[in-house]
């Protein structure tokens, strides 16, 4: 099929089945009341210190979040950059597919505090917390009109960055896990919804409160994950499958993208701003609670459950 718009031609492969389709870019309109929209090279730069975005000549772009080009040492600075970056992905018409995940051989296990956050719990729990965390969850699912592949590359937390996705993907050594709980605080930031949403509501409350370790196979057959893919090879098949998605239609893929996210945009609007601040009031009725006093409470709880499971002799 055939459309003329303007003085330009704009063909789609009427054989686009199992091929890759023809470059199909949106028009952009040239005139002096529409601002322009920012351009990959420019966010690409923008958020360098944070994220590796890398896209492909057909608008599959790839988004890994690092630290030095290691392992993510989770931050503020991160944490508010998901939303930021989300948001800019969304207004680039030339970014067809989002591969989202971590790089290195960890998802997000790693933090970073780049604050005191006791001293500055006023700006901490509101700012960090509920500002950024309700719109970097938001983000995914209402900034994004493009397929997305969640990628869980390694151990680690905040699984929901990937559940949240159209499709994901997770490595055959990785385990995954909600620490909210054993921590002393609560899971309202949008972990709540991915896990009742997936796995049911007596699974996710398992996973929630008694800090189930998800292997691989386990969130697999719980409908938490789409396919386990050795870990040298998860962003391969992500590219794989990416690559498929791009050989449909423009109109297709987005529509079809709109439409899996609707369950999500419902799920989130009933519950995740009341959920997190709820989860943001715990830091005011708990003094002392933090991600140092948090991260604590899990190195107490592996070596119990490193003792509970260890093999008598």
């Amino acid at each position: 099929m055939t459309q003329k718009r303007g003085d330009e031609m704009f063909v789609e492969n009427p054989e686009f089945e199992g091929k890759a389709s023809e470059a199909f870019r949106a028009p952009m309109v040239d005139h002096p009341l529409v601002t322009p929209a920012r351009a990959f090279d420019d966010y690409k730069q923008r958020y360098a210190n944070n994220w590796m975005l890398e896209r492909t000549d057909n608008g599959i772009l790839t988004a890994k979040w690092h630290t030095d080009g290691h392992d993510l040492d989770y931050n503020l600075g991160f944490h508010r950059s998901i939303g930021q970056l989300m948001e800019d992905i969304g207004q680039d018409a030339d970014t067809e597919v989002l591969i989202l995940g971590g790089h290195g051989d960890t998802f997000l296990k790693k933090y970073k505090s780049l604050l005191d956050e006791d001293a500055n719990m006023l700006w901490f729990a509101y700012e960090h917390m509920f500002l950024d965390g309700t719109r970097m969850i938001g983000s995914l699912v209402n900034n994004l009109r493009i397929p997305t592949i969640g990628v869980i590359n390694g151990d680690g937390y905040h699984s929901e960055l990937a559940v949240l996705c159209d499709l994901t993907l997770m490595a055959e050594d990785a385990v995954i896990s909600d620490p909210h709980f054993v921590m002393g605080g609560i899971p309202g930031d949008g972990i709540q919804t991915a896990l009742r949403k997936t796995i049911g509501i007596k699974r996710a409350n398992y996973a929630m409160m008694m800090f189930d370790q998800i292997d691989a196979q386990k969130a697999l057959d719980y409908g938490l994950v789409n396919e386990i893919v050795p870990r040298d090879k998860i962003y391969e098949r992500a590219m794989e499958m990416a690559q498929f998605i791009m050989t449909k239609p423009r109109i297709i893929r987005r529509l079809t993208s709109e439409i899996v996210k609707q369950p999500w945009q419902k799920a989130l609007a009933e519950e995740l701003r009341s959920n997190f601040g709820m989860e943001m009031w715990t830091f005011f009725a708990n003094p002392g609670l933090n991600h140092k006093s948090g991260f604590k409470a899990i190195d107490e709880w592996r070596k119990m459950y490193e003792a509970r499971t260890k093999p008598k002799k």
